[in-house]
């Protein structure tokens, strides 16, 4: 199961469609500083230096790469070139070049509309993911 030393440093975007937003900080991204999984709030440190509280449901997160890989691959006839290069990009970059590679694939998948339904996930998702595979065992 994931536990919230986990979730420190991880990267998010703050979802681009969040209705309410205090913070004012809707499709930006930040890095989880704290979790409290027990409450779902999380604090986020974004690149101004300023900190958000959100609820789960309002992070995305990047989906594992071999997942995102194979559903652009399975839908690679149906979508533009473009958005399928940026889409095996965002893999690269997740991949291939540490902290930063990370913050460029979230960045990337901001930018770009079909690149950030293939690869971003809800956190409360990633989450509820997580907890059945553990109640599974």
């Amino acid at each position: 199961m994931i536990d919230q030393e986990e979730l420190s440093g991880t990267f998010v975007l703050v979802r681009p469609d969040l209705t309410i937003d205090p913070a004012n900080k809707k499709n930006e991204v930040g890095v989880i500083r704290s979790a409290d999984l027990r409450h779902d709030n999380f604090v986020v440190r974004f690149s101004d230096g300023s900190e958000g509280l959100f609820s789960s449901d309002a992070l995305l997160v990047l989906r594992d790469t071999n997942e995102i890989r194979r559903d652009a691959d399975y839908d690679e006839t149906l979508l533009f070139r473009e958005d399928y290069f940026d889409i095996m990009e965002a893999c690269f970059l997740a991949e291939s070049c540490g902290l930063s590679g990370l913050r460029a694939a979230v960045e990337l998948s901001q930018k770009c509309p079909m690149a950030l339904e293939y690869t971003m996930r809800p956190l409360n998702d990633e989450l509820s993911l997580d907890q059945s595979k553990s109640i599974r065992r």
